[in-house]
């Protein structure tokens, strides 16, 4: 899977960023990067700021952020927390921010495997890396259709979105609520 530099005049918040830390090795002090494990956020190597946080709770003030992402991130957060995940991030984005997601179709869980693992080989500008996105698979079933439905609950636009074999991509773009009242 190929990568570039995400364009933007602000700041990217990145939720899930530890482990890999793929957004910060692409944007670098540019990438506020959370996750709730600190020891996820340690393991990174690159040059985002990080910082111990829960997605469902954000302590950032509302339309602090130009961008978010989650790099395959969300198959990690349980499923009923996914709706307030997105709620909270539409919170903290500027209006017209977007929203970029990649992430994996988790099927029904099936035999008697106890994880859903996916192999990914992602290219960067400069570097290459070989990972595993691994999660357990009870209740953790998940597909584009999903995150597209969370997208209309949460007054999100789509405005791209492809997927190729598992693994999938959506660019979301935050409209703000209609504040108009109907008349008397």
């Amino acid at each position: 899977m190929e990568m570039n530099s995400i364009e933007t005049a602000g700041f990217i918040w990145d939720v899930g960023g530890g482990g890999e830390g793929i957004i910060g090795k692409l944007n670098g002090r540019k990438v506020i990067a959370i996750d709730i494990r600190i020891e996820e956020l340690e393991e990174t190597k690159n040059d985002s700021l990080k910082i111990v946080m829960d997605a469902t709770d954000l302590k950032f003030l509302p339309s602090s952020f130009d961008v978010a992402t989650s790099f395959f991130s969300l198959m990690y957060i349980k499923n009923k927390d996914h709706l307030k995940v997105f709620k909270e991030i539409h919170k903290i984005l500027k209006n017209e921010g977007r929203f970029y997601i990649w992430d994996v179709r988790i099927p029904p869980k099936h035999m008697d495997k106890p994880v859903f693992v996916l192999p990914l080989e992602i290219l960067l500008p400069n570097d290459e890396t070989e990972t595993g996105y691994g999660v357990g698979w009870e209740h953790k079933e998940q597909d584009l259709q999903h995150f597209k439905e969370l997208a209309g609950k949460t007054d999100f636009k789509i405005v791209d979105e492809w997927s190729r074999d598992e693994i999938f991509y959506l660019e979301l773009v935050k409209h703000a609520r209609s504040t108009s009242s109907s008349p008397e």
